[in-house]
């Protein structure tokens, strides 16, 4: 189990970390489920760039094991985006761990339904979590292939 995680805020310090951690994952997981072409369209669409501008305007954790960045997860508004895990780290309870954490974020003493694009490889975790498909949908990313997602939503309520 994932005892020895740490979360806190993202600092740009982290921005190198993050965002190979996060093209590492892409690398390493969603190769079996996407074509190259989805593969590309999702290592482009977490570059540097976005993942500092989301980190700017939203809420964005780290989780840390011995020191080692191992996740992370950007909660923008009332949409979760970018929660990833190094593959060498899942199954340990740290995806939670961070869901959780922007969950709270999210909750500040009003409830809230939130909301998030799931892809293939990470359906089955935001279903363990309580997230609901709303929808199918897809991406084209050239050369007739489709990145394939689906549109999740949690109602969450305070706890008192």
């Amino acid at each position: 189990m994932a005892r020895d995680i740490e979360t806190r805020k993202f600092s740009e310090e982290d921005l190198q970390a993050v965002y190979q951690l996060i093209q590492r994952t892409i690398d390493i997981s969603y190769h079996e489920a996407y074509p190259e072409e989805a593969v590309e369209f999702f290592k482009n669409h977490h570059r540097k760039e976005e993942i500092l501008n989301e980190t700017a305007t939203g809420y964005t954790v780290v989780a840390e094991s011995n020191n080692e960045l191992v996740g992370t997860g950007t909660l923008l508004g009332l949409h979760i985006v970018r929660v990833f895990v190094n593959p060498l780290h899942q199954h340990r309870g740290i995806g939670k761990i961070i869901v959780q954490e922007l969950e709270r974020e999210a909750l500040v003493d009003k409830p809230a339904t939130l909301y998030l694009e799931a892809s293939l490889v990470s359906r089955q975790f935001w279903e363990s979590l309580g997230y609901i498909i709303q929808s199918e949908d897809f991406i084209p990313v050239g050369y007739n292939q489709k990145l394939k997602f689906y549109r999740m939503a949690k109602t969450l309520s305070v706890i008192s």
